[in-house]
């Protein structure tokens, strides 16, 4: 059986041309929060995992701690999560999560 490549990219650039990952993370009550970011960071079981726009594709499971979310439009935001999983596929990336919090700005 041939290999299919895998369907152009619709990644949306940030206004400076920067490419972005569509993100949303998701908790049993619903969609905790869907959007674009620069970068993703979140705290897999064995260790972090940085996530930027035509990153290989995974999944992992993910221990408590804190996923950082850089966003075109504000610096970093934060939320700490009760562990999960994670999914990384053609630039999107999908976080479930037992809960999650927003952890204020410092």
């Amino acid at each position: 059986m041939p290999v299919v490549p895998p369907p152009p990219s619709e990644t949306v650039a940030a206004p400076g041309g920067e490419r972005l990952v569509s993100v949303e993370v998701v908790v049993p009550s619903g969609v905790f929060w869907a959007g674009d970011a620069r970068s993703v960071t979140v705290p897999s079981v064995q260790g972090t995992l940085g996530i930027l726009a035509r990153h290989e594709p995974v999944a992992a499971s993910l221990a408590a701690g804190r996923v950082r979310l850089r966003t075109p439009d504000r610096p970093t935001a934060e939320l700490r999560i009760g562990g999960g999983f994670v999914v990384v596929d053609h630039d999107a990336v999908t976080i479930l999560a037992d809960d999650a919090t927003w952890v204020p700005a410092r």
